[in-house]
Order: structure tokens, then sequence, then C-alpha cells
């Protein structure tokens, strides 16, 4: 069986973590798939692929990077995130970009059927 993790609740306000059976292909479900593959290595741990940039790795243990810097990363990042999704959840994708400006992550999803959802990971 398949679990998702929910990490980002459909409401401002507290982040509860919770382990779901399969959850079905909502925009948030595939904002956060995609949050998941951007910042994490999945060359090992994700579809066993040998491809991937992990960002988290890339940052790790450096100041803020510059945005412009940041956002070539981003390119590279997004594209082996959009190749290690299924089938299926990649033909629920119109479109996926990502940008950074000062510091906060920015990911804006559109859905093939017009919905747009958009989320910020703000730098701390």
């Amino acid at each position: 069986m398949k679990y998702d993790l929910q990490l980002i609740p459909e409401t401002s306000g507290e982040v509860l973590f919770s382990v779901r059976g399969k959850s079905p292909d909502t925009g948030l479900m595939l904002l956060q798939r995609l949050y998941v593959l951007l910042f994490t290595d999945h060359s090992a741990a994700y579809r066993d692929g040998d491809y991937g940039i992990d960002l988290c790795a890339l940052t790790d243990g450096a100041n803020e990077m510059d945005d412009a810097e940041m956002n070539t990363l981003l390119a590279m990042a997004r594209t082996y995130a959009m190749s290690a999704l299924s089938e299926e959840d990649a033909g629920l994708i119109a479109d996926f970009d990502c940008a950074c400006i000062d510091g906060d992550v920015t990911g804006t999803l559109v859905l093939t059927d017009g919905t747009t959802i958009e989320g910020t990971i703000r730098y701390a």
C-alpha cells in the first residue's frame, strides 16, 4: 500500500504531520510531492532513480543563497522532480514553476483543469 505524508495544512495554522493511506491526487498533495522531490535526494530513496538534485544538501551549512543562484538550482531540481512523478501524477499537471525571491521559495502548480495552487517556503 502507498502512503502519503501530509505536511502542508489546508488552512493557516499549526502544521500537524499525519500518515494516510493512498490519498486523492489533489493539487495540494501534488504540490507537496513536488516539494519533497525538490528538497530531497531521490536518487536512491525515491523510485530508485539515478538522477536528482538534493537542494537541502546543497544549501546545508551555507548562509542564505543568492536568489539568482537558488533560481538556477530550482530550475534543475524542478526538471528532475517532474520527471520523478508517476505518469498519472504528471498527467494532471499543466505547469510547475518555482522562484526564489528574497530567500523565500514559491512554487506555483497549474493543473490541467485550470486550478492553480501556490505555496511559499519561507527562509527562516
